[in-house]
């Protein structure tokens, strides 16, 4: 099977600078876990999905560590999921690491592009928290 074969023609799309709150809306009046998020020129600069979602400090799911803990987390990390918890604008909250393939890619290939990309997030994840 090739990426023809399982595709939504009919992509729902947002702008970075499109509010949040359109964004949520969109995700659920479609039932969909995401969205391609496009510049002007309809190029994909990113996706925002409901991972992304996830830490609001309006839902009060924001991210709280102990104060030992913060003390010891990078700035960045720390700056990023304040970013993500308070954004209003999709292009505070998007992920900017966008994976995409043809429509004649086989779905093995494409299987392949998703875990080697969610491989390398877990290893910057790990990264990240070591240095911590």
């Amino acid at each position: 099977m090739k990426a023809m074969d399982v595709m939504v023609r009919d992509v729902i799309t947002v702008r970075p600078d499109d509010e949040v709150a359109a964004a949520i809306k969109l995700l659920a009046e479609h039932d969909v876990s995401a969205l391609p998020v496009v510049d002007d020129g309809g190029k994909v600069v990113g996706v925002i999905s409901e991972a992304d979602l996830m830490r609001r400090e309006e839902i009060g799911t924001e991210r709280h560590r102990s104060w030992w803990l913060e003390a010891m987390t990078p700035g960045a990390t720390l700056a990023g999921e304040f970013a993500k918890a308070h954004g209003r604008k999709v292009r505070e909250i998007m992920s900017d690491t966008v994976v995409s393939a043809t429509e004649e890619t086989p779905l093995g290939e494409i299987a392949g592009l998703l875990e080697s990309t969610a491989s390398s997030a877990c290893q910057s994840c790990a990264t990240a928290s070591s240095r911590a």
